[in-house]
C-alpha cells in the first residue's frame, strides 16, 4: 500500500492545544503492466412484440 495524502489537524481551546490528529489515505498498487484489455461486446436489445 502507498500513502496518498497525509493531513494534520490541530484543535485549540482558548489558545491551548487540545488534540492533534493525523489522517492518511491508503491506495493499493496498480497491477496493470500494459498490453491489451478485453472489452465486453455490446449486443443490440431485441424488441419483443
Amino acid at each position: 500500500m502507498k500513502k496518498q495524502t497525509v493531513e494534520f489537524a490541530v484543535t485549540r481551546n482558548n489558545s491551548i492545544i487540545d488534540k492533534i490528529g493525523r489522517s492518511s489515505i491508503l491506495q493499493p498498487r496498480t497491477n496493470f503492466r500494459g498490453g491489451s484489455i478485453k472489452w465486453y461486446e455490446d449486443k443490440p436489445k431485441v424488441k419483443s412484440k
